[in-house]
């Protein structure tokens, strides 16, 4: 005996929904991009050393963001991963988290008995408009409107691509600036004058830069003699080496 299903009614689908015009003006920021220097090759050879840098990097700037208090005033932090983004509306708050920020991952480079356990870090800092998810107004999308978790952790605009690449150049334990943030400047405010930012050089108690050249040196010595295990390129641990050599010998 034949049998008949009774066909579902097909689901009916709608356009995805987004006013641009209600994205709200964009503002000129500073924009860092920081994270952790392969990821992809620690991800690949074990879950819980990447884990481990990862949370390190993340650790590293929220407590550098609850240390600085009013001094991160316009700064805004947007996670992604590996690394962070991090938007200031000025200079000097976004030089002072960095400069944190940085001074407690040195300490626990230069404190790690462990090659094996160290890790490095780089970012680099771009000038432009920028588009804050919570800039977006609720007409824009009737979804972000009802998860504005969601949407206020977007943020979009050229500096975060122009960062990104920037980074490329930016030494291990250093900060590279993109050519925006060295031509242009908020009002009342000077643009950066160099390729790199000597973030060592502010702050109390001081880095100690023969000790992190010497340390930095030790890492790179040690991947040399391991470089199957670890996906470190040979060359490319000489380039950072040189990199690090020119950086804190400034």
């Amino acid at each position: 005996m034949e049998t008949h299903r009774q066909a579902r009614p097909s689901k009916e689908f709608r356009p995805v929904y987004f006013d641009v015009r209600q994205m709200g003006e964009p503002e000129n920021n500073y924009v860092c991009w920081f994270d952790v220097m392969g990821t992809r090759n620690q991800m690949l050879r074990s879950l819980p050393t990447s884990a481990n840098f990862i949370c390190k990097l993340h650790c590293a700037v929220l407590e550098a963001y609850e240390e600085l208090g009013e001094g991160t005033i316009g700064v805004c932090l947007y996670p992604v991963m590996d690394g962070v983004y991090i938007t200031s509306a000025s200079r000097d708050p976004l030089m002072a988290l960095l400069s944190a920020s940085l001074r407690h991952l040195a300490e626990t480079f230069l404190q790690e008995e462990t090659v094996y356990h160290r890790f490095l870090v780089r970012g680099a800092i771009a000038f432009g408009p920028v588009v804050h998810g919570l800039s977006v107004r609720d007409e824009a999308s009737w979804v972000l409107s009802r998860h504005r978790r969601e949407r206020d952790s977007i943020l979009m605009g050229m500096p975060m691509a122009q960062a990104y690449q920037a980074e490329a150049g930016a030494p291990p334990y250093g900060i590279a600036i993109h050519e925006s943030a060295r031509a242009f400047a908020p009002e009342n405010e000077r643009p950066f004058r160099f390729i790199w930012w000597d973030w060592y050089s502010r702050g109390e108690p001081r880095l100690d830069t023969a000790r992190m050249v010497q340390a930095l040196n030790q890492y790179f010595d040690w991947h040399v003699e391991h470089t199957n295990t670890t996906g470190y390129d040979a060359q490319r641990i000489e380039h950072h080496r040189a990199l690090v050599r020119e950086y804190f010998g400034r």
